[in-house]
């Protein structure tokens, strides 16, 4: 199965890359990037065909490229609804990062595009598929040590950066929450199988501090699921990104 994938940023390049070269049935077969040094660097490194190397202005020509099965998007989280969008009308499939988008609106549009090019659209959440984590599901539905009362969890992140595109809400729509918090939110849908009735939360951001002109530095929330069962988080997206849910 071919890949193009979309953003040669930290993830694709320290990540996603090195394992395809574990993967018996999937491999990069298109690059997609901004930057023609990049490019063309990478596309060296991976052996993927000089011809297989497009710029954002050239994106759509993918629909021309046998080899390309499904379009992995790896960019901002402002910019995953166009290019899932653009995917779908070439006539590929779509694995699109998390989270899925900035707004539900966006959401609904991605979903409807890839409906109608009868395409597959998923968004990069592997919990789902990991052993472990499939495991502690079992034991928390089944009751195996007693019924679940209470989960908390926590996620932060590294971002010293001001001129990330995390740190712009044009670009990252948020901060701690929709970046990092969505881990503990869905872990917890995840492990629980229900959704929750109840959520109140609050931010934090240290004053003057340049990292957070625009988003969160701290969110915490709790979340209330049906049976008297709490969930807390904690997200941060700082030099810390913080995330729990309790």
């Amino acid at each position: 199965m071919g890949y193009a994938l979309v953003g040669l940023g930290h993830l694709t390049l320290e990540e996603l890359l090195p394992a395809f070269g574990e993967c018996k049935k999937s491999k990069p077969v298109a690059l997609v990037s901004g930057s023609p040094e990049k490019l063309k660097k990478v596309a060296q490194q991976y052996g993927i065909k000089p011809e297989s190397c497009y710029s954002y202005e050239d994106y759509d020509k993918l629909k021309d490229n046998a080899e390309v099965k499904v379009i992995y998007i790896v960019l901002p989280n402002s910019m995953h609804a166009e290019y899932t969008i653009r995917g779908a009308q070439a006539g590929k499939h779509i694995l699109c990062e998390k989270p899925m988008a900035n707004s539900a609106a966006e959401c609904e549009a991605m979903i409807a595009a890839c409906k109608k090019a009868n395409r597959k659209l998923m968004i990069a959440y592997r919990i789902q598929y990991e052993p472990y984590n499939r495991l502690v599901r079992k034991m928390v539905r089944e009751n195996k040590w007693g019924k679940t009362k209470y989960i908390q969890a926590q996620n932060s992140q590294s971002s010293a950066n001001p001129d990330h595109w995390r740190h712009k809400k044009a670009l990252a729509g948020g901060g701690a929450l929709p970046d990092i918090g969505l881990y503990c939110l869905n872990t917890s849908r995840f492990l629980l199988g229900t959704e929750p009735t109840e959520v109140f939360g609050y931010s934090y951001s240290t004053p003057g501090n340049p990292l957070f002109k625009e988003v969160e530095e701290v969110m915490s929330w709790q979340m209330r699921f049906p049976g008297a069962f709490w969930s807390t988080a904690s997200p941060t997206t700082t030099p810390t990104t913080r995330a729990s849910t309790a």
